[in-house]
């Protein structure tokens, strides 16, 4: 059997877990909503983990790859898991999630067959595509952090305006006329 078939037998199940996985990275009373609502407008979150699971999969498995809809994929989950109050570690260490799955489920079967290269190489990208997310991420974080910034500027801004406006109107600045 070649290494891709091992792959694609247990991708269905390995995609649940590490979704799984991923949700329990969410508080407690988050979890539940997760897991239950499919409905991707109602629950958009769960809906963007699913799809960033599958795409992740198939990325790291090197089949049916369309590198736009990995990125897409990627880049919808991780803009998700920036604006969400996660540490950079919390918020990129669902990638880390997946090897333990992988060596639990499909190296064992790899090895029996002398295909530890294949496995080895299904890793290799998934750290590169744990890069890319990185940088996604980073790149996230400068948007979200330039917006705050922004708006702060703008009540700053809008704060002088009604103070000037306040202290035109005061009496004291009519008497002094």
């Amino acid at each position: 059997m070649k290494a891709i078939a091992v792959f694609r037998n247990h991708k269905e199940e390995l995609v649940r877990l590490w979704t799984e996985a991923v949700f329990n990275t969410y508080p407690f009373e988050t979890t539940g909503f997760l897991r239950t609502k499919k409905d991707p407008f109602g629950n958009p979150v769960a809906d963007m983990t699913r799809e960033a699971a599958a795409a992740l999969y198939d990325a790291v498995v090197g089949e049916n790859v369309d590198i736009e809809t990995t990125r897409n994929a990627l880049d919808r989950f991780i803009k998700l898991r920036a604006v969400q109050k996660f540490t950079p570690s919390q918020g990129l260490g669902v990638f880390n999630l997946m090897k333990p799955l992988l060596r639990k489920h499909v190296m064992p079967e790899l090895v029996v067959q002398k295909k530890l290269a294949d496995y080895l190489e299904a890793e290799s990208r998934l750290d590169s595509l744990t890069l890319l997310a990185f940088d996604l991420y980073v790149k996230d974080r400068e948007v979200l952090a330039q917006s705050r910034i922004t708006e702060i500027r703008n009540q700053y801004a809008q704060l002088a305006r009604w103070a000037q406006k306040l202290d035109a109107a005061s009496p004291l600045a009519v008497d002094s006329e």
